[in-house]
């Protein structure tokens, strides 16, 4: 699941970080040259922090869209019985519509922790990186 997941988060990331690459002005690494920079000190001291606005992006979208990526793993774990092998999106679903009890309100109560346990990764993340620094 985790390579079907990699694998369909590859595109959009590739597009976030390549517009992110497009909007860099060439005179800094036009200065960087100059100065002597090597193509590692270029990559480490000037692309990076060009980049890191584009990868806070990519990051966090690809937090909450992996988090809730729903049709990938029930179509991989569809036959499974139980909820052993559920994530929370699964086991709302299961809970909602596949089970005995048909329970719409514990699921939609579900939906509520899920979001608000995105909601704290999302924030965990963007202190880790600083992420009022990445705008600057």
């Amino acid at each position: 699941m985790i390579a079907v997941g990699v694998f369909a988060s590859v595109p959009f990331s590739t597009y976030v970080l390549l517009a992110g690459l497009n909007g860099m002005p060439g005179d800094v690494f036009e200065a960087a040259r100059i100065d002597g920079a090597g193509a590692w000190t270029t990559y480490r001291a000037v692309t990076l922090p060009l980049l890191r606005p584009a990868l806070v992006v990519t990051v966090v979208l690809n937090i909450i869209y992996l988090f809730n990526s729903f049709p990938i793993i029930w179509t991989l774990n569809e036959r499974n019985p139980g909820f052993t092998q559920d994530t929370t999106i699964t086991f709302m679903y299961k809970l909602a519509f596949k089970s005995a009890e048909h329970d719409v309100g514990q699921a939609a109560a579900g939906g509520i922790c899920n979001v608000l346990l995105i909601l704290v990764a999302v924030v965990v993340y963007l202190r880790t990186v600083k992420w009022q620094e990445a705008g600057t």
